[in-house]
Formats: structure tokens, C-alpha cells, sequence
């Protein structure tokens, strides 16, 4: 009995105690496991992390490497603008200033050629009214052309401003020529003066209301050798008063 129970107690081992240590291999076998997962899982994600900031990085920058380049390209194609119109500025420039001189010449010769005109226009007006040799008109003309000295001595006559056709010329000659027909030749060999004390002086009379022949535009007509024949018209400007036309042409009748 106590053979057989020895051998017994040999062949059978302790069941609970191997049982224990096989579950706690078993749980740090699992628990290990584990471990190793979650840290090749948290290799694998900061891998993944890592490389995808780094794509998003290598886009970012080659994005901005193509708006560099297209702002590069525009900054050019402005460069090349400004330089073209600078160019073009140049040109303009010395365009007008060759307008200018040309328009400086063309002002020029229109001054002279005015001028000229115009001194033909006053020669001819001149001589026009010349022909009529017996009007007071013709007197005063020829006197002021032909004897200035003469006709500077005389003190009526520093308030004559002239003869209507000598005063009213206008530039353009079919205004001028209607002008002259409205006007008529009487109006146009009218004799126009500042005050009424040159109005009187062109005329005097006698104590008989006759024209004394030897004094004002009569005297010199008769001086210069060509008397006045028939009457004449005088326009007076003196106290002429803006509100009324009627006063604009104040004509005395000789």
C-alpha cells in the first residue's frame, strides 16, 4: 500500500497549480501581443502621419512655386507694357511738339495773311469811299490819308472816330456786303463822333441859318479842293445809355 501510493502520488501531479501557471503564460502571451499591435499600429499611423504632412507640404510649396512663377510672368508682361508705352509717350511727345511748331507757323502765317487781308480790306474801303469826292465823308477820308499834318492841327476832328464803312467791316465779306446794302450808301458815308461839341464843329452857320463855307468840313473840303455837295450824315456817341436802342444812333442830319 504504500508502494502503490508513492508510485501513485509520483504518476499523478498537482492539477490546480499547473493550471495557474499555464493561464498566466497564456494571459502574458496575449497581453504582449497586444502590445506589439498597438505599437506597430502607432508605427504604422505616425508613418502615415509623417508622410502625408509631407506630400501636403510638397504640394503647398509647389503651388506656391506656380504662383510665384505666374506673378514672375505677369510682373513681366507689365515691365514689357511700361516699356511700351514709354516708348509710345516718346512718340507722342515729339509729335506734338512738332504739331506745335507747325501749328505755331500755320497761326503765323494766318496773322500775316489776316493782316494783310485786312489792310487790303482798308485800302479798299478807303478807296471806295474816295470816289465819292463831294460827300463829307470823301473830305475827311482824304484828309486823314493825304494831309495828316494838316488834319492834325485841326482840334475837331481828334473826336471823329471815322466813316461808318471804315468802322463796321466785318470778316466775312457776303456779311460785310449785306451789311452795306441794309445799311445803304448814305449810312455807310456817315461821319461818326465821341462828343456834340465835334458834331457842331463839322458845321457852321451864319446868323442867316446859311452854312458858312468857309469854316469846318466845308473850309477844308474847299483847302484841299473838293467842296462838300448836298448833306451828310453824323452819328454822336456821347450819353449813350445801355437800356435804350433808340439812343445807340443818335444821327444828325446837315
Amino acid at each position: 500500500m504504500d508502494s502503490s501510493s508513492d508510485l501513485q502520488a509520483h504518476m499523478i501531479p498537482a492539477t490546480p497549480h499547473l493550471s495557474a501557471q499555464t493561464n498566466a503564460v497564456l494571459v502574458d502571451d496575449s497581453s504582449a501581443s497586444m502590445q506589439v499591435d498597438q505599437t506597430e499600429n502607432s508605427v504604422v499611423a505616425r508613418d502615415g502621419m509623417q508622410n502625408g504632412g509631407t506630400e501636403l507640404v510638397i504640394y503647398n510649396s509647389k503651388r506656391l512655386q506656380d504662383d510665384l512663377q505666374m506673378i514672375g510672368l505677369k510682373i513681366k508682361q507689365h515691365e514689357d507694357h511700361i516699356k511700351l508705352l514709354k516708348s509710345q509717350s516718346l512718340k507722342l511727345g515729339d509729335s506734338i511738339l512738332d504739331l506745335q511748331v507747325n501749328l505755331g507757323k500755320y497761326h503765323s502765317a494766318k496773322v500775316d495773311n489776316e493782316d494783310h487781308s485786312n489792310h487790303q480790306n482798308e485800302e479798299e474801303t478807303t478807296g471806295q469811299i474816295l470816289q465819292h469826292e463831294k460827300s463829307a465823308a470823301g473830305v475827311l477820308c482824304q484828309l486823314k490819308t493825304r494831309h495828316c499834318t494838316q488834319a492834325s492841327h485841326l482840334t475837331f476832328t481828334k473826336d471823329v472816330l471815322g466813316i461808318v464803312a471804315s468802322l463796321g467791316q466785318l470778316e466775312d465779306e457776303n456779311l460785310s456786303s449785306l451789311l452795306s446794302e441794309y445799311l445803304g450808301v448814305d449810312t455807310m458815308l456817315a461821319i461818326v463822333c465821341k462828343t456834340f461839341e465835334c458834331v457842331k464843329a463839322l458845321e457852321t452857320y451864319d446868323k442867316e441859318g446859311h452854312i458858312i463855307k468857309s469854316s469846318g468840313l466845308h473850309g477844308l473840303g474847299a483847302s484841299i479842293g473838293r467842296a462838300i455837295d448836298g448833306r451828310f450824315l453824323v452819328i454822336c456817341l456821347e450819353n449813350l445809355r445801355h437800356e435804350s436802342f433808340y439812343d445807340l444812333l443818335m444821327m444828325w442830319t446837315f
